[in-house]
């Protein structure tokens, strides 16, 4: 069985055919009245800013909406395995022929990232539905930097950086809408930005997308897909900057993210920035003629040797408990905590947080629901933590090697750089564990 992704616009009927068993979710782009149109903030926000993205660029995001909204809204349990869905993505564009070289590219790029099968149908964009230029304020940022926030550490760090490096920045974020968890995160580290850094120095563009509901029974919550968003809204605004250069600030380790346990392999193996994925967004845009840099100055860095050699310590020592880097915060609601909007403090990216927090020399003024690691946790809270020492224990006396890192994806590069891969993943392992000798092991 196939899900097709019908994406529409204005007036458009187009229909593909389906085979038996087949489903469709259909999404009109920007027809409000329409009960399956998702809504966005995207004109708003654009125009606000007096941004006009290219019609390549908002091709890119288009189509990025598209394989997001079906990321959370077609169930993984409805298929053979109970995991791998069967995708087709319907899209219309100004040029298909421009689009066709390319179509291997992205569908590889959607296949990678989300762990599905995806297969790409274009046609041409009806001329009276063609894409159209915003109505610019005069409030265009004055930059040709931009630099994804999500309101983590490393975003964070990231911002702090490029201000130093390059001065004005410009931020793209992108939340759900509303007072969740994500919304709060970013609210809290903007506001901590603020503080020596203001809106002319590094405006925050913040996106939220809204999908639809009622598409089926439940929601899928890996979110695979939602670096794709984030990748879609970022290459816009540097597109209607002038072919401004994308800045992805994500550190080296969680990149690679490595299954800690051959166990791990599959859905708890996310790739939202792993080199793979970018070396296929480069060739994506490449061939759509898109003259932007993407760039990964933290791919060759651990968490905590960015915390190291932040440009602005004062800052980021003071704001540490103002970013967010737990995977699930919100089911901190049914913890003792009591509060969706701290951080659990076992999952992954909790761990790799703490351990950072330890390497880089700063205390740690962070809130965690479970702060102390020594004791007992369930099985299901306990599952990160002993994939850690599993990891950790099995290079004790075998260290890692580079067929270890290839694991979760092929790596594009030098052998120099394949090395240097190599070399973060082993220092990444070796701050967790430093960190964790605190803790007697009791899981």
């Amino acid at each position: 069985m196939s899900w097709h992704i019908v994406c529409l616009f204005g007036d458009d009927n187009y229909s593909p055919e389906l085979r038996g068993g087949d489903q469709s979710l259909v999404l009109p782009f920007q027809e409000y009245h329409h009960y399956f149109t998702y809504v966005s903030s995207l004109i708003e926000t654009f125009d606000t800013y007096g941004l006009t993205p290219t019609a390549e660029a908002m091709e890119i995001l288009n189509a990025a909406i598209g394989a997001y909204i079906a990321d959370i809204r077609v169930p993984r349990g409805e298929t053979t395995d109970g995991w791998t869905r069967d995708m087709v993505l319907h899209f219309a564009v100004r040029d298909p022929q421009q689009w066709e070289p390319v179509v291997p590219v992205f569908q590889e790029l959607l296949s990678f990232l989300t762990g599905d099968y995806w297969a790409v149908v274009l046609r041409q964009l009806p001329k009276s539905q063609r894409l159209n230029s915003t109505k610019p304020v005069q409030k265009k940022p004055q930059s040709k930097i931009v630099s994804l926030f999500s309101g983590g550490l490393d975003s964070f760090i990231g911002a702090i950086d490029q201000v130093e490096r390059y001065g004005n920045t410009v931020l793209v974020g992108h939340h759900g809408r509303g007072g969740g968890a994500t919304s709060v995160s970013q609210n809290d580290a903007i506001q901590a930005l603020r503080k020596c850094y203001d809106d002319n120095k590094a405006p925050f563009l913040r996106f939220w997308i809204v999908p639809p509901k009622n598409v089926s029974d439940r929601t899928e919550t890996t979110t695979r897909a939602r670096s794709i968003i984030f990748f879609g809204l970022g290459l816009a605004v540097a597109s209607a900057l002038g072919e401004a250069k994308l800045i992805v600030p994500e550190n080296g380790f969680i990149s690679l993210n490595i299954p800690l346990t051959p166990s791990r392999l599959g859905s708890f193996s996310t790739r939202t920035t792993h080199p793979y994925l970018i070396d296929l967004l480069r060739k994506l845009i490449v061939g759509l003629g898109i003259s932007i840099e993407i760039e990964l100055p933290y791919r060759f860095m651990t968490k905590g040797e960015m915390l190291q050699g932040c440009q602005n310590r004062p800052l980021i020592e003071t704001v540490l408990s103002s970013t967010m880097s737990c995977s699930h915060p919100s089911a901190n609601r049914f913890t003792t905590a009591k509060d969706p909007n701290i951080h659990c403090g076992y999952c992954v990216p909790c761990l790799v947080r703490r351990a950072a927090i330890q390497a880089g020399g700063f205390p740690d003024p962070t809130s965690y629901a479970f702060e102390d690691l020594a004791a007992p946790l369930s099985t299901n809270r306990a599952s990160d933590l002993k994939a850690f020492r599993i990891a950790i224990d099995r290079y004790k006396s075998h260290p890692p090697l580079l067929k270890d890192v290839l694991v979760s994806g092929t790596l594009p590069g030098t052998d120099d750089e394949l090395r240097s891969y190599l070399g973060v993943y082993q220092r990444g392992l070796t701050e967790v564990a430093t960190f964790l000798r605190r803790y007697t092991d009791t899981q």
